[in-house]
This record gives structure tokens, sequence and C-alpha cells, in this order.
């Protein structure tokens, strides 16, 4: 019976480490990001520079956050996996 109890704790900790690792953000490729995503992307900003990809859990959902430099204008835009804008920001 300590050895179930014992399982359970130690793939019960693995999943929530593994939850909380998903929901503060997971690199990717850019192969990795989704083709709409990618292609709202480029339509809209085709001199994005330094461009990074983030995959994100917010609200149940996984999103993308995109960020890049836009003529010297740092942008941070998250999108839902169709290619919709979910919030944008910028820095100056």
């Amino acid at each position: 019976m300590n050895r179930k109890v014992s399982r359970v704790l130690v793939l019960a900790g693995v999943l929530a480490l593994s939850a909380s690792a998903l929901a503060d953000g997971k690199k990717l490729a850019e192969q990795q990001v989704p083709k709409p995503v990618l292609n709202t992307v480029k339509a809209v900003y085709p001199k994005a520079a330094d461009v990074k990809y983030e995959e994100k859990v917010k609200h149940g959902q996984i999103v993308y956050e995109i960020e890049f430099k836009d003529n010297g204008v740092e942008r941070e835009i998250v999108y839902s996996a169709d290619g919709k804008v979910l919030k944008a920001e910028l820095e100056d």
C-alpha cells in the first residue's frame, strides 16, 4: 500500500512540475510555431527582427507569445493558434 501512495505522490509531483513549466513558457524554434501565427506576424510585421517565440498556457488555452523589434520598437504580441491577436504590448 505504501508503494502505491508513493507512486501516486511522485506522479502528482511530476505532473505539477510539467504544468508549471508550460505555464511559464516553452521557447520554440520558428518551425514549431503554427503556420497561421507565422503568416500573421510576417504579413503585419515584414521587417520584424530579433524574433523570439514562446508557447504558454493562459486560462487553459495554448497561446504563442512573439517578441520582436519592429522599426526600433520592441513588441510583444500574444496569438491564438489560429493567428488571432489576443494581446499586444509595445515598449519605446
